[in-house]
């Protein structure tokens, strides 16, 4: 008799277990904050405009999108870590060209192609270009390459970091025209200019983070790398516009770990989608000159295999590839 009182009280507990634990493996995703693992440090343009856009994605799925700043090796250590994460949806990633480029010039454990989910495209990083300091006594980047010429490896120039699209421009240019200059890498945009600024280097090869300074005349913006002039420096030419082959641009895209699966990499999509149509999302993107260009997780990943197969024949042709 006591053991069937004792079982009377525990199934309303069972039953009550059961149905929370039921309740809970059904729950509608996301029912929980999302983590974006960014592989640039905060306050970089790359963290300023992925914020905005990632605010209006998280107020769309109705969870806050948590932007976690894990720089590093031009975004190796965040993709390494995405990698190992659960594929469930709360942790996703950012990638970019740098990110695509690694991967030829350093043996990293993953494979851009192999290893993660695409989800969504939502920038073209097209103004990237190369600037000087006002005082300097280059007016245009084929001055600069005339003085490179004839002083081999006297010109230092900066980029974000080794192996990321700004840096494979000024060597492919390099090898066009037969300069040799040299590469000190920075940790990221900002430090990039602050050496540039700093006179440690002549040149800086990157993102619109000189933006302000070129238009408050402390820089001069000498080229753009993209194939097409930029909106904000209508009057700066393009390489391609001067006759050199070289031009180079770049993607911002969300990703995931392998394996998540398709109800959440569409809602995930339909979110970020929408987050694209976000006024100061927009506004942010305008005022760094990146385009805000869409793509679904398909678009995504014919992107990615595009520019690897792009930056590989340039790191084999020029001879940085891993050794």
């Amino acid at each position: 008799m006591k053991k069937l009182v004792a079982i009377g009280l525990l199934i309303p507990t069972i039953l009550t277990f059961g149905l929370g634990f039921y309740q809970n493996s059904w729950a509608e995703y996301p029912d929980k904050p999302i983590t974006l693992l960014l592989g640039w440090p905060a306050g970089g343009n790359t963290d300023i405009i992925v914020r905005p856009f990632c605010d209006s994605a998280g107020k769309i799925l109705g969870q806050p999108i948590v932007i976690l700043n894990k720089p590093g090796a031009a975004t190796s250590l965040s993709l390494v870590q995405l990698k190992n994460e659960k594929p469930d949806g709360y942790t996703i990633g950012y990638i970019t060209g740098s990110s695509i480029l690694m991967q030829h010039m350093q043996s990293v454990p993953y494979d851009v192609n192999q290893d993660f989910t695409p989800i969504a495209r939502f920038l073209m990083w097209n103004c990237m270009g190369v600037a000087v300091r006002a005082d300097s006594p280059w007016k245009s980047i084929q001055e600069l390459i005339t003085y490179a010429k004839a002083n081999p490896g006297k010109i230092k120039y900066t980029s974000p970091s080794t192996g990321n699209p700004n840096h494979m421009a000024m060597e492919i240019l390099g090898k066009e025209t037969g300069v040799k200059w040299v590469h000190v890498p920075g940790k990221n945009c900002q430090d990039a200019l602050t050496m540039l600024l700093g006179k440690h280097v002549d040149a800086s090869s990157s993102d619109p983070c000189w933006k302000p300074h070129v238009q408050e005349g402390r820089l001069r913006l000498l080229a753009t790398w993209g194939k097409d002039r930029s909106q904000t420096f209508p009057e700066v030419p393009t390489l391609v516009d001067m006759g050199y082959k070289t031009s180079v641009i770049s993607l911002g895209g969300i990703i995931a770990p392998k394996g998540l699966p398709a109800s959440i990499i569409d809602k995930l999509h339909k979110a970020f989608r929408e987050a694209v149509k976000n006024e100061e999302f927009k506004r942010v993107a305008q005022s760094v000159d990146i385009d805000v260009s869409y793509n679904s997780p398909e678009g995504l990943a014919k992107d990615v295999r595009d520019l690897n197969a792009q930056y590989q024949q340039f790191v084999n042709e020029f001879g940085l590839a891993k050794k």
